[in-house]
């Protein structure tokens, strides 16, 4: 698809997913028409000369990026979102809990939902965590997507724990703390009131893949399955996490060094999107070490648009029927 973009008179560069957004904005004067993937979804904004990020006026597209309100998008004529996504107005069918826990570890009270199937929230079922819960609850429609999948007989039950974060670089970029307050306070919370079979699954997107990942590795005792969306596999601990486009790819190294074996992995990432090639090394990593590993792309960038269409993927690879 190719795709002639007309810039607004105030605007001084573009912003997409072709250009790594803050890293690389393209100036106006070398605005000419590209091509995209004839089935991407994509996204983009206009910088102006203050600085400020704003959508396209001439794009009467509904923006649909819950994190940056200024992201226009188009569509190539072979987009389609996957249908399982597409859940409309539907509400989740089973019973939400939301509860509070008091934190040790972080000083303060936390909140958090679990979703259960309907007539199963006191019967032990795996476990399956996201991290930033609020949006993948909420923007994801993460348990109607499972309900529909669970209705046809395409997945196994679970109970859904969401833990949205509250600082979420500080908290989600290599803190042990966090992680701690997972585990040692998040998991007995929930599982006093929806029961664990044993098994849990960790999901998470961008930094929360990276915690996701890093909290499965440390607690294969605890964990069995990771999904990973544009996980943030380029990051390291000392890198400058304003300005995240070259890092030591840490957990890259860890894997390399370690055993990934006995962990279920699936791994999902946009080709249009500054993250592609750290989660191919990880992903070419993992098999060559003998994990369980599969890894998605799909023609989209950073996003959670990109991240929904891949949710009912994932739920059919963690949680496959009769499991």
């Amino acid at each position: 698809m190719l795709v002639d973009l007309e810039p607004p008179p105030w605007a001084t560069h573009l912003l997409s997913d072709l250009t790594d957004w803050q890293r690389g904005p393209l100036p106006v004067a070398e605005v000419a028409p590209f091509a995209i993937p004839d089935d991407a979804y994509f996204e983009y904004a206009w910088q102006d000369a203050d600085g400020g990020r704003r959508p396209d006026p001439h794009n009467p597209n509904p923006r649909l990026n819950p994190w940056w309100d200024y992201a226009s998008n188009l569509a190539g004529p072979a987009y389609r979102p996957d249908p399982d996504a597409e859940v409309g107005a539907a509400r989740p069918q089973g019973r939400v809990l939301r509860l509070e826990t008091e934190s040790r570890h972080l000083g303060e009270t936390r909140r958090l939902m679990v979703y259960s199937p309907p007539g199963l929230a006191g019967t032990p079922l795996p476990h399956v965590l996201f991290n930033d819960g609020k949006a993948y609850y909420g923007w994801g429609k993460a348990s109607q997507v499972f309900d529909r999948l669970l209705g046809r007989g395409e997945v196994a039950p679970a109970h859904l724990v969401f833990v949205p974060p509250r600082q979420r670089t500080p908290e989600y970029a290599f803190n042990p703390v966090y992680r701690r307050f997972l585990v040692e306070e998040v998991l007995p919370a929930v599982e006093g009131r929806a029961p664990c079979d044993g098994r849990r699954m960790v999901w998470g997107a961008s930094l929360g893949g990276l915690l996701g990942a890093m909290l499965a590795w440390e607690h294969r005792d605890l964990f069995q399955a990771v999904v990973a969306q544009s996980g943030a596999f380029l990051f390291s601990p000392d890198m400058d996490t304003i300005n995240p486009f070259a890092g030591g790819e840490s957990f890259l190294a860890t894997v390399r060094g370690g055993d990934p074996t006995g962990l279920l992995w699936h791994l999902d990432c946009g080709g249009l999107e500054w993250l592609l090639a750290s989660n191919e090394r990880l992903a070419e990593a993992l098999a060559g070490g003998g994990a369980d590993v599969s890894f998605v792309v799909r023609s989209a960038g950073h996003n959670w648009v990109n991240w929904r269409n891949g949710l009912a993927g994932a739920f059919r690879r963690i949680l496959p029927p009769g499991a």
